[in-house]
């Protein structure tokens, strides 16, 4: 009997251990392969095209210049860095379908790659292996205390989420 209860404790805390392991696995360069990220940390993002480098550098909100009202309440900018690790050229706008969640609840990102603004245009444009582009994913979002910047989704093979408060924002 006092076999069964030590095997039963052993077993629980095993279990117990390796459900507080930690929320994303890292390479041995730093890079995250799943789970939330943190501002200034970058995620490796493998689609069907090839495999992307994605760091979100900083975040703020805009209110937009005139004839640029948030339809939601406020703009969400995220300034990221993309380094593309796949062997053909691909556009950005293709491979990188960001969405805000605004409270948990998703609100799609219905800015148009390319589309310009006062503060900045949404990043489009073509990349290629070993090229790295700067530029801004835009969200149109209601004001909240917490947003979570997600990419990638049930088909692909790996999501990466950037988990944010009013701290984070510039």
């Amino acid at each position: 009997m006092k076999k069964f209860g030590l095997w039963s404790v052993l077993v629980l805390l095993v279990l117990f251990v390796s459900a507080c392991g930690g929320g994303s696995e890292t390479s041995g360069d730093g890079i995250s392969e799943d789970g939330t990220l943190t501002i200034g940390k970058t995620g490796l993002y493998k689609t069907t095209k090839g495999d992307f480098e994605i760091t979100l550098d900083n975040v703020k909100y805009e209110s937009g210049g005139d004839g640029e009202k948030a339809l939601r309440g406020t703009y969400v900018v995220a300034s990221a860095t993309v380094t593309s690790r796949s062997s053909t050229v691909v556009k950005v706008e293709d491979v990188l379908a960001f969405k805000i969640f605004v409270d948990d609840v998703v609100n799609w990102n219905n800015v148009t790659p390319g589309k310009e603004f006062s503060f900045g245009s949404q990043i489009s444009g073509e990349i290629k292996e070993g090229d790295s582009v700067t530029g801004e994913i835009i969200f149109d979002a209601r004001d909240s205390e917490t947003y979570t910047i997600l990419l990638g989704g049930k088909t692909d093979p790996n999501k990466l989420e950037w988990g944010l408060t009013t701290d984070d924002f510039q």
